[in-house]
């Protein structure tokens, strides 16, 4: 059985059932146990090892310090909002706007501050520069366009410092002790170069930007003169605050960093109004504005982050890029992030937040990423399970062996970009399909790196375009256009970039023979 046809069965459980009911957590939930009772085929042997292999996997000392960084993760941003400081951080920018191409840059500038997470920069972002571009008459597709740009692709390929960054080391580890490769965390900047996708749509983003939608706008100016300025809609933030369920989805707070790929194992579709309001949503109404409740922990995490990362990779004759790839990451950005909440609830409480306050924003932050954690886990025992079945000897003979090595990637690529497209889901995309692309590295079809940076581009597509990715929806709403529509633009702008990208998979496959 090892190594036969018998261990893709798992991954045509999973795939199906995912794209079917786009419930990513229902589907590797099954894979795991079709696996685990082929591997042991006896009515309670396969339950306890689903269970066995579930218990294993979480408790390696790495995996344990991803689950933990994403719950302080998600205790950190919801400590942000409680406090005020993405309400003032939000006032402090809509201030500072005064023309359209001035708007563009602070636009595209504020993704220094709010990188952390898509649905985090759409909701922080989006309220303000709406009503500020809606003076000058900017497409409302333009102004979406410009903001969902620097979201998901940004997050994508930011080293440091955002939860997209434990789930994809996450996903690292699970080649690392699988495949006896580098370090997760080495491995993961080393796929950065190759997520194509991300790289090109920013490209892309920043021409439209400053060199065609600015120019329309100033060509419109010249034309009619200088436009009167349109009647600010203040009911923007507050529409952006009530429907929580068309903004975050079922997320319930802008911290969850992924796109629909957990939550849609949850909930249904039809299922977004029965929406159970958010402690942290209405606290943050009541909340203060203050500005430097959000630049001062931002800016402690960076620096505690990129110091404690260089520092655990240091040693004599290392250099600071060296000292950087040899870090040990996860437990660096872990100490980090330690460090900054603690020094979050310290600071907040002296400048007079409520101590209740405080414990609910870093409890119900946290538990927001409960479902994230859940879905690691799972991909962590289908990895586990599939290459005790043998998926790698199996994909090494029968796939790499008779489809021309130079196709595997794109098509691995192209076939990812379909499968986020339907579940609109980034992070659901990656746990599908980054198993069966370290299973055809190992084979031969190509290294780990660009495996992994293929299917980590082909996630930030249906991410980024998707009508049913929440940040589509998220922004969509915020803007007060059709989610169809909306998608629609995305699309046409995205497929240029994504056959481009198929045909750089290709022609490095080729180079890389």
């Amino acid at each position: 059985m090892h190594g036969s046809i018998a261990s893709i069965v798992p991954f045509l459980v999973i795939i199906p059932v995912a794209l079917l009911t786009k419930q990513v957590i229902l589907g590797l939930a099954l894979g795991l146990f079709v696996g685990c009772y082929i591997e042991h085929p006896r009515p309670l042997a396969g339950l306890e090892a689903a269970i066995a292999y579930v218990i294993r996997e979480v408790g390696l000392a790495g995996n344990v310090s991803l689950i933990l960084f994403l719950y302080l993760f998600g205790s950190f941003v919801g400590l942000l909002r409680v406090s005020g400081g993405v309400k003032g951080f939000s006032r402090w920018m809509e201030a500072r706007i005064r023309s359209p191409r001035g708007a563009f840059v602070f636009t595209w500038l504020s993704s220094l501050f709010t990188f952390m997470a898509p649905d985090f920069r759409i909701l922080t972002v989006a309220p303000i520069v709406s009503r500020v571009f809606e003076r000058f008459h900017v497409r409302k597709e333009q102004v979406a366009f410009t903001i969902d740009v620097t979201a998901t692709p940004m997050c994508a390929v930011v080293p440091i410092g955002t939860a997209f960054v434990a789930y994809m080391v996450g996903l690292m580890h699970t080649a690392a002790h699988h495949a006896g490769a580098a370090s997760p965390y080495a491995l993961f900047l080393a796929t950065i170069p190759y997520n194509f996708f991300a790289w090109a749509m920013l490209i892309m983003g920043a021409f439209l930007t400053f060199f065609r939608f600015s120019r329309q706008v100033q060509a419109s100016t010249r034309t009619t003169g200088l436009l009167p300025d349109c009647p600010e809609d203040r009911s923007l933030p507050r529409l952006a605050r009530e429907q929580r369920g068309a903004l975050a989805l079922e997320a319930g707070a802008i911290g969850l960093p992924q796109d629909a790929a957990v939550q849609r194992g949850m909930r249904r579709p039809e299922d977004r109004g029965e929406e159970v309001p958010d402690p942290v949503e209405a606290l943050a109404k009541r909340a203060h504005p203050s500005a430097l409740n959000l630049v001062l922990p931002l800016g402690l995490l960076l620096a505690s982050t990129l110091a404690l990362t260089i520092l655990s990779g240091f040693a004599p004759g290392r250099s600071l890029v060296q000292a950087f790839v040899q870090a040990n990451a996860a437990k660096a950005m872990l100490e980090a992030l330690v460090l900054t909440v603690v020094a979050m609830m310290v600071l907040y409480a002296v400048r007079g937040t409520p101590l209740n306050r405080i414990m609910v924003g870093f409890l119900q932050g946290g538990n927001e990423m409960m479902p994230v954690i859940v879905l690691l886990a799972l991909i962590w025992a289908v990895s586990a399970v599939a290459s005790d079945l043998g998926f790698a000897q199996f994909c090494q003979r029968e796939i790499v062996q008779y489809v021309p090595r130079s196709l595997i990637i794109p098509a691995l690529f192209v076939f990812g970009c379909v499968i986020s497209y339907v579940l609109g889901s980034s992070f659901g995309t990656w746990a599908i399909l980054m198993p069966i692309a370290f299973s055809l590295a190992q084979g031969g079809a190509g290294s780990l790196a660009i495996a992994g940076g293929a299917v980590f581009a082909s996630g930030t597509f249906g991410g980024f375009v998707s009508p049913l990715s929440d940040n589509t929806v998220a922004m969509a709403t915020v803007m007060k256009v059709s989610v169809m529509d909306y998608a629609n633009f995305k699309l046409k702008t995205a497929l240029i970039p994504v056959a481009a990208c198929a045909v750089g998979y290709f022609l490095l496959s080729e180079m890389t023979r």
